[in-house]
């Protein structure tokens, strides 16, 4: 017989000597889904036994981790901003820099909006959490990937907020219409030569939603440049970055209609968001 923490601590000596980092954390969510139970759960009732097939479950899914897949590619969901999400390998998965993304641009907004634009919606992880705090909201995603479309539509029907969002296929704004008081994206931002040389686990997402062209920054430009005709007068735009990026980004806010650009730290100090309202 063995405790869940025992079970965990035996998981996360596995992954520290392969040089997986935040090998805990790894190991209690694969815990969690194994019980079916959360995070917090299998923190608190660590001295509860696991029964053998569960154990199993756990041995085979870390087996796969060892291997360099994703584990939410293994499990097929990941957690965001306190909700669990169903990925697939048409979305990028969510990341905690993107929670912080969410959460620092809530507090730049001291007025609830009433029109939010998530563009490169992905999993629709940021709209869906979007609709959720700001209840009066229009809410819009949009993705140039119909079938990430397809996930984020059956998270938000999972989570039973479907109603409160419109999901619409579009290349950047060419099939948006209208405009919005607060716009939010974690767009494609690694420099294409450079995924090659990135984590098997990185390498297994989608193309589409890691690469922003030679310099990584193709679609972060062009998405600046349009987006004061889609901006309502002291709009905010809320960006996702790249480590290094932040000096030539601040660059892209050139024309007359924005104010001066705000940069954003994410929880390891590295510059990775950037805020700009709309003048």
């Amino acid at each position: 017989m063995m405790t869940i923490r025992e079970l965990i601590e035996s998981g996360t000596k596995k992954l520290e000597a392969a040089r997986i980092g935040e090998a805990q954390t790894h190991c209690e969510f694969i815990a969690a889904f194994v019980l079916n139970k959360s995070r917090t759960y299998v923190r608190a009732f660590g001295q509860n036994i696991v029964y053998d097939k569960e154990r199993a479950m756990f041995d085979d899914i870390l087996k796969e981790k060892l291997a360099g897949r994703p584990l939410a590619h293994i499990t097929g969901s990941a957690e965001f901003m306190g909700r669990i999400f169903d990925i697939s390998q048409t979305v990028l998965i969510p990341r905690p820099e993107t929670e912080e993304l969410v959460e620092q641009a809530i507090k730049k907004i001291s007025v609830p909006p009433r029109s939010v634009l998530d563009i490169c919606t992905g999993s629709g992880c940021i709209a869906i959490s979007l609709a959720f705090l700001f209840k009066s909201a229009k809410i819009v995603s949009a993705d140039i990937s119909k079938e990430a479309l397809k996930v984020a539509l059956r998270n938000a029907q999972n989570l039973n907020i479907a109603n409160r969002i419109e999901f619409i296929e579009s290349d950047m704004f060419d099939k948006l219409g209208g405009t919005f008081d607060f716009i939010i994206s974690n767009p494609p931002y690694i420099p294409e030569e450079i995924i090659s040389t990135l984590s098997p686990e990185v390498q297994c997402e989608p193309h589409i939603a890691l690469c922003g062209g030679k310099d990584g920054l193709s679609v972060i430009k062009r998405l600046i440049s349009s987006a004061p005709k889609y901006l309502n007068p002291g709009g905010l735009l809320a960006l996702e970055i790249g480590c290094a990026q932040a000096e030539k980004v601040v660059k892209f806010f050139k024309d007359v209609k924005w104010q001066k650009p705000q940069i954003g730290k994410d929880i390891s100090g590295t510059d990775r968001f950037v805020f700009a309202r709309r003048k």
